[in-house]
């Protein structure tokens, strides 16, 4: 899942000089010092969970239904082999999917959306990714969207052209069996055709997702929380900053099919932290090991007047999955080390 529809009343610009430069360099020194941090949270935040399954094996009181290490292992070697055998199914299948923002996969993608938000704007997006694995651990990713816009409005003209680029880049610092840590930074360039376009403003995002299978609900679930901030453009058009929090149960009925429910909250701090929320439905046919197709509709729940405000969505895409990454690992240990 990728960042909601770009604010279609602001434009592009130049670049943001010397401060928007030292505005750079402390936002990658802050996200460095998470990224040394994450590691050993996510497995700390292991241990305790492994740590409070394992104090609740004690006999249950009568009328408890099964103690946590039941429900979250297994009570029986049998049980515990099959979910454990079952996390890894989920796992695999959501990466050749492509839906774990955690897995280290690439893809080609073209994805089509209708959006009618709140604001009166109706646009027809067109948005094709390409997504490489530079590592095992590293990846590499670009959107490039291609707007029609329609104000839907008195005196409202129609126009097209290409919208803002973003890429993003991050690494899996975390994976087990149980949870998968994925801490990377989205980049958006004000590379719109027309002003109204895009956002004119150069924005970074750092953040992080957590993935952890859901064995008995044949279901991965994830978190992906950013904060988006501006770090540079046009002075003259409104600066964002926002933080995107999105939930996904990712239901593996098959190896062929899959479902995802997602909701997305956006607060909008520069906005006195209005709030929207977002509601997503998905369904997903692999076809062989490439080829995957997926569509769903969208709807607005809460948030009525930010620029994040949705009214309602169709989506459909096509995706081409591909796990080979651009440098293998066998080459990587063959590099000389010193």
């Amino acid at each position: 899942m990728e960042r909601g529809t770009a604010d279609m009343h602001v434009g592009p610009g130049t670049g943001g000089g010397v401060a928007a430069r030292a505005e750079v360099f402390m936002l990658l020194a802050i996200f460095s010092a998470v990224v040394s941090w994450a590691g050993s949270a996510a497995a700390a935040a292991e241990r305790a969970v492994e740590k409070a399954a394992a104090e609740s094996e004690e006999k249950p009181a009568e009328g408890e239904r099964r103690p946590l290490r039941s429900l979250l292992l297994g009570a029986t070697p049998e049980e515990q082999a099959r979910l454990a055998e079952e996390r890894k199914r989920l796992s695999a299948a959501a990466a050749a999917f492509g839906t774990d923002p955690t897995a280290l996969v690439g893809f080609y993608q073209l994805t089509y959306g209708h959006n009618a938000l709140t604001n009166g704007l109706r646009t027809e997006t067109a948005t094709a990714t390409v997504r490489v694995p530079l590592t095992p651990n590293w990846l590499f990713q670009v959107n490039m969207p291609y707007v029609w816009a329609d104000p839907n409005q008195p005196r409202g003209s129609t126009m097209d052209g290409t919208s803002d680029m973003t890429i993003r880049t991050g690494g899996r610092l975390y994976a087990s069996e149980n949870v998968a840590l994925f801490i990377g930074t989205d980049a958006s360039f004000p590379t719109a055709a027309k002003k109204q376009l895009g956002t004119g403003k150069y924005t970074l995002g750092p953040g992080g997702a957590v993935a952890i299978p859901l064995p008995r609900a044949r279901s991965l679930f994830f978190t992906l929380v950013q904060d988006f901030n501006t770090i540079g453009g046009d002075p003259s058009r409104v600066n964002l900053h926002f933080m995107q929090v999105q939930s996904v149960v990712n239901t593996i009925w098959t190896d062929r099919w899959w479902t995802s429910a997602v909701m997305t909250w956006d607060i909008d701090w520069n906005n006195n932290r209005k709030t929207t929320m977002n509601l997503l439905g998905e369904i997903g046919h692999r076809f062989d090991d490439h080829w995957n197709v997926f569509a769903g509709p969208g709807v607005g729940v809460v948030g009525k007047d930010t620029f994040l405000g949705l009214d309602w969505t169709v989506q459909a895409g096509v995706r081409w999955v591909f796990q080979t990454p651009l440098f293998p690992e066998r080459l990587l240990e063959q590099l000389p080390r010193h």
